[in-house]
């Protein structure tokens, strides 16, 4: 029997040490202490709760006051979106985060849309700080004031720990907003800047923990590229991300990202062993409340802030501006796929002001749409919400041509994409499998010019025939052409690039208003400008212009509002048990052992359940 015993016992061992699932060392376990850190992104001046699931600074502040965290940081697109933000350049969201205790915030690309020293301002002279390590002036000096943030913090165990916090932007962010909101400036590689600032809070500053702030397109590749972080809460993908990404020593570093448009407070819980110095990727937890989560949270001084600014802008937001007899809705999706009445408003808007043969807008440029009734100076904000100015260049009709071509193109890609995730939302299926294009945002919308076009023919020759002020497009003719600064340095149309400029005037929003004032904004909007003679198939297919990557456009504000809202991050499935196991005998020999081997199921259970924690928290994110 005794043999028999020590056969069972070897055979435990050997199932083990097969299966690849090592016995837990509840020492090490016990001996990590935890910090917890609250962070957002990509509010896009949201500040109140909504019926539309936005939480708000108010309840943000409640959640800090439970949580207790050690941090309160932002990944960026903060100061700049909703009027209320926008009426004051941002000031009225830094006046908020100073109240809640926020302790750092890195840029996004929106929130340069108020230029840089306006950016820099509004980190001046408040309680956080804004971290952009490399952003620097021409001539190499840093332009924020500091690169990053170290802060004592007591653990979870009362552990004293030292943790450093650095931020950087993504450097392809640089041509996301117009040359001079960002004029005298450089955006350096952000992983080399990155490297170079952990080994100072390492080396000098005695850092414990490196936290990673940044705006950021690729994440798996940014990651790929450090040495030393710990963690990296990022914005810009719009995204529920509870992920590890390997860096470039092949160790696991954990990645969050809460959402978007304020639907979402991230809670990120880094697991510190004090015997090895470093985060534990696999015991590190993250969670995202939602509205319903925070429901019924708030706190009175911030809801008194939020009054006070409130009634400080009204006299100036609820400024009217005309009247309109219909409402011009604003979709994310149908502003890519197709003209808008919004979009029509807008570029005669733009040859109202200017004179212009032909007017263009990026449908990323354009936020919102018109109520019916009464317009006031807010619904002017928020349609066109980035301080772009009117820039009127010069085309030939071939030019126009280019551009016209491109911009189908472009609308053919989006509505493959867009017809595809209605059909999976029908079916109940994840819709964010498929990724709208990253340049979705340059689709245009135009005024002056219209055009048949055939789907069917290859790329760059689809336009069939083109009129513009009633005459047939002329290839060797110059026409002048209005648009907004941005659109002037979008690398998608290097003919608009290119041109030269005939002169520039003021803001996009202020055209739109002086349209409004005269009353007769509401003619036109209705007559077709770009007409497909072959409708596209009512099914596509995905092919290699339908990508699930995770990236976004420059002014593209990517979530879907019609389709299901993202998730958290999906977790691994239970895995069987380990193959190859025989089932125990049933006979006499069996029936002395039926307490080792319920002891058996239980280690092995317990072991499993450990190895699919650490396996869930290495599967990488994707888009939903």
């Amino acid at each position: 029997m005794k043999k028999k015993l020590l056969s069972l016992l070897l055979s435990i061992s050997m199932l083990f040490s097969l299966s690849g699932i090592a016995l837990a060392a509840p020492e090490e376990g016990n001996a990590q202490t935890t910090v917890k850190i609250v962070h957002t992104n990509d509010l896009h001046g949201y500040y109140t709760a909504t019926s539309r699931g936005q939480i708000g600074f108010s309840a943000l502040k409640a959640v800090i006051d439970q949580e207790q965290p050690a941090l309160v940081l932002d990944a960026g697109d903060t100061f700049h979106g909703q009027a209320f933000a926008t009426v004051e350049k941002g000031a009225s969201i830094a006046q908020l985060m100073a109240a809640v205790g926020y302790d750092a915030t890195t840029p996004g690309n929106h929130d340069w849309s108020y230029g840089k020293d306006q950016l820099k301002a509004l980190g001046q002279g408040r309680s956080f700080k804004i971290l952009a390590a490399n952003v620097v002036t021409d001539s190499a000096s840093a332009f924020f004031d500091t690169p990053y943030l170290v802060k004592d913090v007591v653990a979870s165990d009362n552990t004293p720990l030292r943790i450093g916090v650095f931020g950087v932007i993504d450097d392809a962010f640089y041509t996301s907003t117009p040359p001079a909101h960002v004029a005298g400036l450089q955006f350096l590689p952000e992983a080399d800047k990155a490297n170079e600032i952990v080994q100072t809070l390492r080396d000098v500053e005695n850092c414990d923990i490196v936290i990673a702030l940044t705006h950021q397109a690729d994440l798996p590749g940014f990651v790929s590229a450090l040495h030393g972080v710990d963690a990296v809460i990022a914005g810009h993908e719009h995204l529920l991300i509870n992920s590890v990404y390997p860096d470039a020593d092949g160790r696991e570093v954990p990645v969050v990202e809460a959402g978007y448009y304020f639907q979402n407070i991230g809670v990120l819980t880094l697991a510190f062993d004090p015997a090895s110095g470093r985060v534990d990727a696999g015991a590190t937890t993250a969670r995202f409340l939602s509205a319903s989560d925070v429901a019924g949270l708030s706190d009175p001084a911030i809801d008194q802030t939020i009054s006070s600014i409130v009634e400080l802008q009204e006299p100036l937001l609820n400024r009217e501006i005309g009247q309109s007899t219909r409402a011009l809705p604003y979709s994310w999706e149908e502003l890519r796929v197709s003209e808008q009445g919004i979009g029509r408003l807008v570029t005669n808007a733009y040859r109202n002001a200017t004179g212009a043969d032909v007017a263009i807008e990026n449908a990323g440029g354009i936020r919102a749409g018109l109520p019916e009734g009464q317009i006031v100076y807010k619904d002017m904000i928020s349609i066109s919400p980035y301080g772009n100015t009117l820039v009127v260049r010069r085309l030939t009709g071939q030019q126009l041509l280019n551009v016209l071509e491109h911009a189908i193109d472009i609308g053919i890609q989006c509505d493959a994409v867009y017809t595809l995730q209605k059909q999976a939302v029908a079916n109940g299926e994840d819709p964010y499998q498929y990724a709208w294009p990253e340049n979705s945002g340059s689709y245009l919308q135009f005024s002056g010019i219209s055009a048949t076009y055939d789907v069917t023919r290859p790329a760059g020759s689809r336009v069939i025939q083109a009129q513009i002020g009633g005459a047939p497009l002329d290839p060797a003719r110059t026409y002048s052409v209005a648009t907004n600064s941005y659109v002037i340095a979008d690398a998608e149309y290097p003919d608009i690039v290119s041109a030269p400029t005939q002169y520039e005037i003021s803001t996009c929003e202020e055209a739109l208003i002086k349209f409004i004032q005269t009353g007769d904004f509401e003619k036109g909007l209705d007559v077709p400008g770009l007409v497909a003679l072959v409708p596209e198939p009512a099914q596509p297919t995905p092919s290699a212009t339908v990508t699930p990557a995770p990236t976004q456009s420059a002014q593209a504000s990517p979530a879907p509002s019609g389709a299901a809202s993202p998730s958290a991050t999906p977790t691994a499935q239970p895995s069987p048990a380990p193959s190859g196991v025989s089932s125990p005998d049933t006979g006499d020999d069996a029936q002395i052992y039926p307490l080792l081997a319920l002891m058996l199921a239980a280690l092995v259970a317990a072991n499993i359940v450990l190895a699919i924690r650490q396996r869930t928290r290495a599967k990488e994110n994707t888009r939903r």
